[in-house]
Formats: C-alpha cells, structure tokens, sequence
C-alpha cells in the first residue's frame, strides 16, 4: 500500500473511532454456576482446590444465587426509565427486560451499581448521600413488575451474553458477555467479571472481562484487587440528620425481664435505625431482638437477664453508621434471684424461661 493510501486508512479508521459512543452503562458480572454447582466446583465443606470460593453477598451456596447479572452506571445524572436489556443464550435472543418509568430510574450517579436477579427480592433503598450506591431488582414470572418487567429470565455459561438498548432502542453497549470478550472462556463453576476500573472507554470486546472460579461480588465492586469505582463516583454532600436518646438515658435502674420503651428523638432521618445494648460500658454491642423496625422514635425492649451497671444503648441510622447517639450516662440492669423469677413463685426453673419467651414474642 502506498504512503497515501496508508494515509487514508489511518483517517478513516480515526474518524470510525471518533464516532464510537462513549459507554454510559457497562455490565459488570455476571454469574455462570450452574444450579447443582459451587463456584469454583467442590461441595459445601470446599471448592475443588481446597478452598472457599464464595461470594461476598451470599456465601458459598449452591447456584452462587442462581440467575443474576451485575450493570455498573458510568454517565452521572443517567435516566434509565424504558432502557431495555436484551439477553442471549448461544447467540440468540431469548428475553427482553424492561426498565419501568418508575423516578427510581430518572436519576442515577455515576458509579451506581444496579443487579437484575430472579431470586433475590428487590431492594431499592438507592441513596448515593447517605452511602448507598446499589439498586437491586427483581425479574421473574411472580415478581411485581414495578421496577423492571415480571418476567424471569436465565443466566448461564451457555454463550450467555447481555445487550443494553437505550429508550429509543439504540444500543448502549453491548452484546457484551461469553464469545464477545477474547478469551473469556466461562464454565459452569465461573462467573463473568470486567477485571478493571469502570470506564466510558470500556468496550464489549475487551480484554479485561475475565472469569472466575475463587470469588464473586453481587451488588459490589468486582474483587480481583478490588475495583476502584470512586474516580466515577461524584462528590455528594451527606445529608444532614441527628439522634438523640432520650431513654434511658442514665442512672436509671431497669428490672430484667421487664419491658423498658427505649425512645429517641430523630431529625432527618427516613430510614430505618439500628437499636443496640452494652453492657459492658461501649466495649461491646448487640443488637435487641427482635431488630427494630423502621424509625418510629421507640421500641419496647425485653430487658436482658444482664447484671450491670455499665448499661448503654446506643440508637443509629443503618445506612449512615456514623450517625447516632448513646445514652449520655450508664444505667443499671438487675438480674437477681428476684429479678428473675418472672412467674414469682419463689423458683428460677423452666416457667419463668418460658415466660420470658412469651413475653418476648409479644
């Protein structure tokens, strides 16, 4: 080829490049364990190398949580709403999962991490200022319908590949997935994994999708350092809130087995708040059972069978750890003979464990 010819080449394939459309949402993971199978083969007790492959949200189980795939945002202030997600089983199409015009949708950050599973129920606390940068949906048969279609859908190492098409059907990216990526070769022990940072610049074809038979990570950032998504992520100022305990607050001194009402005060606080005990002064903290609900600024509290006069109870939102408050000074639980003796019959014997368990279920 002369020079010019080589020229012209060079031009045309740098104006083909230019046109390419930077990603704005890329998958992820995925996963491939078939449904009798481990990942990274093996039983319960080990994988096939001795150890315990498992993934960080399910543990080692069975299936690895059955049909799932994993897509990562990486335009800010995206809106999915009517995106549809094309699957393929060798080569061709078998679903099309719609996304709702549900606000859910309408504005989502870079860096957002969103699963699409059949056996997973939905969670769609999304909340990026308070921490909470995972949207997870559910698409089957029986599900709801109200996030994405009700519809299920499968996920396996047959070929499997992932094609995402924007509102007016234009593709987004993809297919990407088994036989796009060069010599990501997936088994039915494996899962599917872009070994990289998250980037625009990410293609179906990559060579950095691998696979992986020693870890998975649904709804997290892929592990084989760790992926870095925080160069997507923007910076988004917290938002504002307080906890204050009211009771007990200290010196007070409760009666095991009897029923306390614990009580806060909240301020910008929505979500749910994690209600927990010490007795030991803060050295240590468990949380009451059964688990608080939601964020009503109280909670009737079955007082422990707990000697201890360095009782504290700590309140705190579960999505912003670092917000709560304790009681301003310790208090006293009474465990003694006459504490205990729920029935008040004079003996500590089955009766009063089995009152305190009524009693607790009420």
């Amino acid at each position: 080829m002369n020079r010019k010819g080589m020229m012209g080449v060079i031009i045309g394939l740098s104006l083909l490049v230019g046109t390419l459309p930077a990603a704005d949402i890329l998958l992820n993971e995925y996963n491939a364990v078939d449904d009798i199978e481990f990942l990274g083969g093996g039983d319960s007790a080990a994988d096939e190398n001795g150890g315990r492959a498992a993934d960080s949200f399910f543990g080692r189980i069975p299936g690895n949580g059955g049909d799932w795939f994993e897509l990562i945002v990486i335009k800010d202030h995206l809106d999915l709403r009517g995106w549809q997600l094309d699957t393929f089983v060798d080569g061709k199409l078998d679903k099309t999962l719609t996304l709702t015009a549900q606000s859910l949708w309408q504005d989502l950050r870079a860096g957002t991490i969103i699963t699409v599973a059949q056996d997973v129920p939905g969670d769609v606390s999304y909340d990026p200022a308070a921490g909470d940068w995972w949207i997870q949906v559910q698409a089957n048969d029986d599900a709801d319908g109200k996030y994405i279609s009700a519809e299920s859908f499968a996920v396996n190492n047959k070929n499997w590949q992932l094609r995402i098409r924007n509102i007016a059907g234009g593709i987004a990216f993809g297919p990407a997935g088994e036989g796009v990526a060069p010599g990501a070769k997936v088994g039915g022990t494996e899962v599917f994994f872009l070994k990289e940072d998250p980037s625009a610049s990410i293609t179906p074809n990559s060579p950095d999708y691998d696979t992986s038979k020693r870890f998975s990570t649904f709804g997290a950032p892929n592990r084989w350092g760790t992926q870095d998504v925080n160069d997507l992520r923007p910076v988004i100022t917290p938002k504002t809130g307080s906890l204050t305990v009211l009771s007990p607050n200290g010196g007070e001194a409760l009666t095991a087995g009897k029923v306390h009402t614990i009580r806060w005060q909240s301020t910008g606080v929505a979500e749910t708040v994690l209600v927990e005990f010490s007795p030991d002064g803060g050295f240590s903290w468990s949380p009451v059972y059964p688990p608080n609900v939601g964020n009503t600024g109280q909670y009737r509290w079955l007082v422990p069978l707990v000697d201890s006069n360095q009782a504290l109870i700590r309140v705190s939102s579960v999505n912003r750890p670092g917000l709560g408050d304790i009681s301003d000074k310790v208090f006293t639980t009474v465990a003694s003979t006459v504490a205990a003796d729920l029935v008040r019959d004079g003996a500590l014997d089955f009766s009063n464990l089995a009152f305190l368990a009524a009693t607790w279920l009420n």
